[in-house]
């Protein structure tokens, strides 16, 4: 094994685990077909206690009672496997992506304590109403793999030859991103996990992780 592959293994253990099982989300519902997106609910003491991944563009039966529906957000799903007597004022929403508007609203009507996400809304960036300024990925590689797999998802279900719009504008504002994701594998990754998938590309990762710091901080 590589030295990349065991700073992956270092790295992997060292996050904390919501984010972890959040990106394993993302993972899998990028390896359904879907858009990759995965939340997280802890409690006080940061324990999972609730989870959830976008269900809006699968069908058939799943996990969350709104799959196949405009509602079916990662986060929309998280909250709606919480029950109504936990107290969600000690709780944080995790989440791969920035929450829309829809869910940030509703993650404000629960009473969640906290969101942390860890990378900025790819829709909101191509759109440029959006800097991503809250992001809390903890290390930057984290960002990087959040929004390299919501790019994949788009980009693979995309029709027609030309390059969706989303992933030529993060070449001009994310370029870090979007070369990570042209790293990768062409199509859906085939990878029983999402730690199977990343780890070959780590040290690229790191280095993009890196280039990625020093633009933003200048």
């Amino acid at each position: 094994m590589i030295n990349g592959e065991h700073g992956f293994d270092t790295e992997w253990r060292a996050a904390p685990e919501p984010l972890r099982r959040a990106l394993v989300l993302a993972y899998e519902a990028l390896a359904a077909g879907g858009l990759a997106v995965g939340a997280v609910l802890t409690d006080a003491d940061g324990q999972p206690v609730a989870e959830g991944r976008n269900e809006a563009y699968e069908d058939g039966p799943g996990a969350g009672p709104l799959r196949g529906t405009p509602l079916a957000h990662a986060e929309m799903n998280a909250l709606g496997a919480a029950r109504t007597g936990w107290d969600l004022g000690t709780a944080t929403l995790w989440s791969t992506q920035e929450p829309c508007s829809m869910c940030a609203a509703a993650a404000e009507f629960t009473g969640v304590g906290r969101v942390r996400y860890l990378a900025p809304d790819p829709w909101a960036l191509s759109s440029g109403n959006g800097a991503g300024s809250d992001a809390d990925p903890g290390r930057p590689h984290w960002l990087l793999v959040a929004n390299a797999m919501f790019l994949r998802s788009v980009a693979s279900a995309s029709e027609g030859s030309e390059e969706p719009q989303i992933l030529t504008h993060h070449r001009a504002v994310e370029p870090e991103t979007a070369a990570f994701h042209d790293s990768l594998p062409p199509g859906l990754p085939t990878a029983t996990s999402p730690e199977e998938w990343l780890r070959p590309h780590w040290a690229g990762l790191a280095e993009l992780a890196t280039a990625r710091e020093l633009r933003t901080r200048r």
